[in-house]
Order: C-alpha cells, then sequence, then structure tokens
C-alpha cells in the first residue's frame, strides 16, 4: 500500500518523445527543411502536373534532406543510448529492509531499491551506495560517507546518530545519508524518509529539469534562414509578377516555372549536408577524446564560449584523495637535491611521496619511521586487488598508500605481520585522532627471556596530536611552520606520533575510549612526522585551462569544497593567476583581490529571493548593490566555493 500511495523510488524521467517521432521532426521540422520541401514540391508539380520533364532534381533534393536528417538522428540517438547504458549502469542493487506486517510481526526483507518506501529500516554497510535519503538511528563510530557528488568536498564526512542542531541546512546534517552517496567506512542502520523526487538528489533534478537551452549554432541559422525566406520568396512573387505582366505572352506553367525557379535558386540546398557532416566530423573526433556529445550541435556551441565553468572534484582534479608530502623531524643540515628543506631551521624536513625510494635519502630512518606508523595505524583494510592496497576510507586509503610506496610492499606486509595491532581507539569527530596499539617481542628481556612489548600509534588532527608529543619547543615551532605550509597549499595535513609501552605483561588488557579512561600511559609521544594529502589536479589540466585561456577564454572553478582548499587547486592550474593583485593598490585591484573567491553564503546573501530582479522590490539601494555585486563577480571571480546544490 505504501508504494502505491508514495510511488517507486525512482527519478522522473524527463518526458522523452519517440525515436520515429524525433526523426520526423528532422525532416520535416524547422523554416529551412520546410523552404526545401517547398522547392521539392514546386519541382514534382512542374514535372508531374504541368508537364515538366525534370524529375532527378526533386528525386535528388529530398534525397539530400532526408539523408542529412537520418545522420544526425542516428548521431544522437546512438549518444543518447550511450547515456542511458551509464546511468543503468549505476543503478542502486538490492538491499535488505526491515518491515513490520500488519499483525506487528518484524521481518528482513531483500528488495530492489526501486521498491524502498518512507518508514523502511534498513542497515548499510562500507562500500554500500546510499538507496535513498536515510535518518541515521545508529551508526559505528568513525562512520564515512562520501557527498563529493552532491557538495562537491573530496574529503569524506562524518556521519553520527545524534540529532542535527535546529536550524541546519539539510544538507550540511550529519545524521542523514543522503541518495546516489556511498558509506565509505563503518555500518549504519537508518530509516527511510524521503524515495525518488522527494530525495534531495531528486529536488535538484527538478529544480534543473528545464527545456534545452538552443545552440548558438541554431540560432544563427535560424536567423540566416528567416532572411533567406524573406529574399526567396520575395523574389519569387517578383517574378510571378514580372511574368504576368510581361508584354510576351506566357502559358500557365512557363510562368509558374520561371517563378518556382527564382525562389529555388535563393535557396542554398547545400547548407544543410554541410553543416550536419562537419558537425558529424567534430562529434567524431571529440568521441576520441572520451567526450560523448548528445546533441551535435552541441559541439559548435564549445568554439563561442567565453566563460567555461567546471566542477572542480572529478573534473579539473582526479576525485581520489592522495599521500603528496611527508615533513619528519631530524638533524638540520645539508641533504641531497630531492629534499625540499632538508636545511632549513624554520620548518622540518620535507619530501614529495612520489619519488624513488630505492636509493636511501637524508633523513632515511626518520622517513621510514613516519612510513611504519602509517601502515600500521589505518582504518582501511589492506586489500592488494583494490588501488592503492587497501579498500576503506579515502584518507585512510591514501595515508596507507603513501606509505606502502615508501617502504616497499614487502616491508610494508612485514611491518604489519611484525606488530600486529591488539587494541584501537577508532577516530571520532570530537577527539579527532586515532589510536593503535602494536605487540611484538624483544630480545632485551631479562635472563634472556623475551619480554612483551607494546607499541602505542597516534593519528590525528596536528593540533591534538601535538599536544601528547614530549618535543622540544623548537622542533614543535618548526612542526608548525610546515603545517602552516603544507595547508597553505590547500592541502589536509596529519601527524603522526609513537610512543613503546615497556613493562606490560603479556596478558595486560588494554581498556579505555579516551584520555581520562585508558589503562596505560597516553603522554610522552615522540613526534613522527606529517602526512599531506589532496585531491591532485588531474594530468593535462593546467595545459587545457592555459589552452582555453589563448583560445579567448577563461575558465571559473564551481565547487563545494572550501574556499582555501578551491583556491590553491586553482592557482596550480592557472584558473587563478599566480600572481595575485595588492589589496592595498588602486579600487580595481582591490576589487579583483575581494571578489577572486566568492562563497555560496554571499552568493545567498545578494540573490534575489524568487530569482528574479523584480523580488527586490522598491529598493533602490538594495538593487544597486546587487547589481555591483554580481557586475564584479563576473569580472573578477575565478572561484566560487562552498556552493551548494541547491
Amino acid at each position: 500500500k505504501r508504494l502505491v500511495d508514495f510511488g517507486q523510488n525512482l527519478l522522473t524521467p524527463p518526458e522523452r518523445e519517440s525515436a520515429w517521432v524525433l526523426l520526423l521532426k528532422q525532416i520535416f521540422g524547422g523554416l529551412f527543411n520546410i523552404m526545401l520541401w517547398i522547392c521539392v514540391l514546386c519541382e514534382l508539380i512542374l514535372a508531374v502536373a504541368l508537364d515538366g520533364d525534370d524529375l532527378v532534381t526533386p528525386v535528388v533534393l529530398s534525397a539530400v534532406i532526408v539523408a542529412s536528417a537520418t545522420l544526425q538522428w542516428w548521431t544522437e540517438q546512438q549518444a543518447e543510448g550511450m547515456m542511458n547504458a551509464l546511468q543503468e549502469m549505476q543503478a542502486a542493487s538490492a538491499v535488505a529492509v526491515q518491515r513490520r506486517r500488519h499483525g506487528g510481526e518484524r521481518v528482513e526483507l531483500q528488495i530492489p531499491a526501486e521498491e524502498l518506501v518512507p518508514g523502511d529500516v534498513l542497515l548499510l554497510e562500507a562500500g554500500q551506495r546510499v538507496p535513498a535519503d536515510v535518518r541515521i538511528l545508529a551508526c559505528t563510530d568513525g562512520s564515512l560517507v562520501e557527498n563529493s557528488a552532491l557538495t562537491g568536498e573530496s574529503v569524506a564526512e562524518p556521519r553520527t546518530a545524534e540529532a542535527a542542531p535546529a536550524g541546519l541546512a539539510l544538507v550540511e546534517a550529519r545524521n542523514v545519508a543522503f541518495s546516489g552517496t556511498t558509506v565509505l567506512q563503518g555500518r549504519m542502520l537508518g530509516v527511510v524518509f524521503g524515495t525518488g523526487d522527494s530525495t534531495l538528489l531528486g529536488q535538484i533534478a527538478t529544480k534543473i529539469r528545464t527545456s534545452r537551452t538552443r545552440s548558438s549554432l541554431e540560432i544563427q541559422i535560424e536567423h540566416f534562414v528567416h532572411l533567406i525566406a524573406f529574399v526567396a520568396v520575395g523574389i519569387g512573387l517578383l517574378s510571378l509578377v514580372a511574368n504576368i505582366a510581361s508584354p510576351r505572352k506566357r502559358g500557365i506553367a512557363e510562368v509558374l516555372e520561371n517563378a518556382a525557379t527564382a525562389f529555388f535558386a535563393q535557396v542554398p540546398e547545400g547548407l544543410l549536408p554541410t553543416v550536419t557532416v562537419c558537425l558529424m566530423i567534430a562529434s567524431r573526433q571529440m568521441a576520441q577524446r572520451h567526450v560523448l556529445v548528445r546533441k551535435i550541435d552541441a559541439v559548435e556551441t564549445l568554439g563561442c564560449i567565453g566563460v567555461l565553468c567546471s566542477d572542480k572534484t572529478g573534473t579539473l582534479t582526479s576525485g581520489k584523495m592522495t599521500a603528496t608530502d611527508l615533513a619528519v623531524p631530524c638533524p638540520v643540515g645539508s641533504g641531497p637535491e630531492g629534499i625540499e628543506a632538508a636545511s632549513s631551521e624554520e620548518s622540518l624536513l620535507e619530501t614529495p611521496v612520489a619519488r624513488d625510494w630505492s636509493q636511501e635519502v637524508f633523513g632515511h630512518d626518520a622517513i621510514l619511521a613516519l612510513a611504519r606508523c602509517g601502515v600500521l595505524n589505518t582504518g582501511a583494510r589492506p586489500d592488494r586487488s583494490a588501488p592503492g592496497g587497501a579498500v576503506g576510507s579515502p584518507t585512510e586509503v591514501a595515508i596507507f598508500a603513501g606509505c606502502r610506496q615508501v617502504l616497499g610492499i614487502d616491508l610494508a606486509e612485514a611491518t604489519r605481520c611484525g606488530l600486529p595491532q591488539v587494541f584501537e581507539i577508532p577516530f571520532n569527530s570530537s577527539a579527532k585522532w586515532m589510536l593503535t596499539v602494536h605487540a611484538t617481542t624483544s630480545a632485551a628481556g631479562e635472563c634472556g627471556r623475551e619480554a612483551p612489548h607494546f607499541v602505542a600509534v597516534l593519528k590525528g588532527a596536528p593540533e591534538r596530536v601535538l599536544a601528547f608529543c614530549a618535543v622540544e619547543p623548537a622542533v614543535r615551532a618548526r612542526a608548525e611552520a610546515s603545517l602552516a605550509r603544507l595547508m597553505a597549499q590547500g592541502k589536509r595535513v596529519l601527524c603522526l606520533a609513537e610512543k613503546p609501552l615497556p613493562g606490560l605483561g603479556p596478558n595486560f588488557r588494554f581498556e579505555g575510549s579516551g584520555v581520562d579512561d585508558v589503562n596505560f600511559p597516553f603522554e610522552g609521544f615522540a613526534l613522527r612526522g606529517l602526512v599531506a594529502l589532496e585531491d591532485p589536479p588531474k594530468e593535462g589540466v593546467a595545459d587545457a585551462v592555459t589552452r582555453i585561456a589563448r583560445a579567448g577564454a577563461r575558465t571559473v572553478m564551481v565547487t563545494g569544497d572550501h574556499p582555501a582548499t578551491a583556491e590553491a587547486i586553482a592557482r596550480r592550474i592557472g584558473v587563478v593567476s599566480p600572481s595575485p593583485c595588492s589589496p592595498g593598490g588602486d579600487a580595481e585591484a582591490a576589487a579583483a583581490a575581494e571578489f577572486r573567491v566568492v562563497t555560496g553564503a554571499q552568493i545567498e546573501v545578494h540573490a534575489p529571493p524568487g530569482g528574479d530582479e523584480s523580488d527586490l522590490g522598491d529598493d533602490a539601494k538594495a538593487a544597486a548593490e546587487a547589481a555591483l555585486f554580481w557586475q564584479r563577480c563576473v569580472e573578477h571571480t575565478r572561484v566560487f566555493a562552498r556552493v551548494s546544490p541547491m
């Protein structure tokens, strides 16, 4: 009954006409095609009804019209079929739900995702796509979802069962999992409250479901055809009048033939096949560049753009978190080339992860110690068949993959086997750290006996981890300098520390869930270093942005990510000029600096309530401020950050 009341859990597809109706529209629709068919009709009348002798012209012209229309129709149908196939591949699989029968009996069912209805209780696990909007009732600590499809955030977002604060926007709520997102870590028990068009994804789809905007080529051809039609009809009528008023008497057939010929001569019959073939060639070239063109006249529009707006996550960037840099504390000194800050007294020793680790480098022991902590303290599950060698949260996988690259696959596995994990305090959003304890044996025990030895590894937000570390003020200052340097590049930075736990018995049982209730020492950690992460730009993106600029257009980034992160990526790929304007300069330079990055909150403040200038009412000052804001956005803004899809 609820399925009848709420409908299937599917987005309402846009209205689609029959393929055969579309073919008929391609053949007979449009003013230009009508003019061509009028020419065909006139030639047929002259040839059949008025005893003419030219049947070749109307037959050839008809074949050209039908062939051009059929080619364009077939190309667009192929693209539409590919799009449909991609959407079917992304469809959610069956899900396990709990329902109550009329007698109150609770049953567990395995049903297709499209049969979900509000009120269903379902269990979501890591790797599963969320099939509907779900209010989380319970979840494991450290549960993460990937919301990049909705918000553009490349960093996974934590989820909790705690009620969201009153007045918080739905898209910001941490106790809701949205349809179309993916569970990356943990397990969640939730109740469905939105399906189909009622989901956040469905509301977005409904808002953008508008009529297709006409391409610039359509507008130009329509203008040209109107001009040709006016000229052709005018010349045809003038020819008809001139033949009738001529002193030389002509028969009806000759008068109509002369008028039709005059009309026919003004119509460029080769325009349609020429344009169609050129667009098909361009469409095929785009397909070779892995670009699917649904409407072939859209290819020409690419050559007319002045501003290209692009999403960040997965479009300008790879959409995959990657460990890019390591920073470790080590004695200040001169190191070989390739170590960025080897001799700096103001920061830690920093080195990129992407380098040849087969040769020993300056600070090698400190780097190996950091990498060892990275493969031990991880929420990811090692899996050689998976990208990065592990599955789980993108952040955890990125750290594990980067540290495994430093150690090498064999040494990384030997490290994990030689130091098995015996205890864990999972990451939570309030503490902002996670801890693992690993067991090993040491031959340094008394009387030659092997004594149990435990090692605790701490990982988390740098300011939280450094608070538990026993480091000299100078080392702390260098760590903070490296942290500021890496974060200024828009990177996410985590800190790792290590502490041996000697003197504990072989049967010691670790207990506790936080600093206040653990039964072992939780201070005096040794700082091992920092790991910087980012969603790196795709290969070739910077070159593409440069070529777009040379072609006379500019690229604008639109993302839901943090402004600092978005601006850092935009600078690296050339969307934002590497030499920023000084706010202390003239008024124009100050405006350019102020409006270089605009956030969604600023847009909401200056956007008319109903999306129309008339909604500002008679407030001339507000209208002038809004107009100035948007004018400066058009002129200076290169990044729109924290933009909500709604």
